[in-house]
């Protein structure tokens, strides 16, 4: 995913401080979709200490993301699974795919 363009976005976004108030909020919106898309993932007191910096908020993020991505090579590489981790696994699978298409839609929407 693009983990890394989110970075970009917010050290532009943390470089020019109040130059741009109106995408500040998009971040901190786009921050509090993708903490309610991956709640499961991102606990509310890691959310809660992200919102006090874009940098941190971007960090967890990141984070997140990598976190699902490992998690799913992990349950895919494993040879034999219990009916529960199938479940998880899609269930995971479903939230990476939700999470690809808000950050791609944040990422467009910002170039512009």
């Amino acid at each position: 995913m693009d983990t890394e363009k989110i970075l970009e976005v917010a050290k532009s976004l943390d470089s020019e401080k109040k130059g741009k108030k109106e995408e500040l909020e998009k971040f901190k919106k786009f921050f509090e979709r993708f903490h309610l898309l991956n709640r499961t993932y991102l606990d509310k007191e890691t959310f809660e200490k992200a919102q006090e910096s874009i940098s941190s908020m971007a960090e967890a993020v990141t984070n997140t993301i990598r976190y699902l991505d490992e998690e799913i090579t992990r349950l895919r590489n494993k040879g034999r699974k219990q009916p529960f981790e199938n479940v998880e696994l899609a269930k995971m699978q479903k939230t990476q795919k939700r999470s690809e298409m808000l950050v791609g839609e944040f990422l467009s929407g910002f170039q512009k």
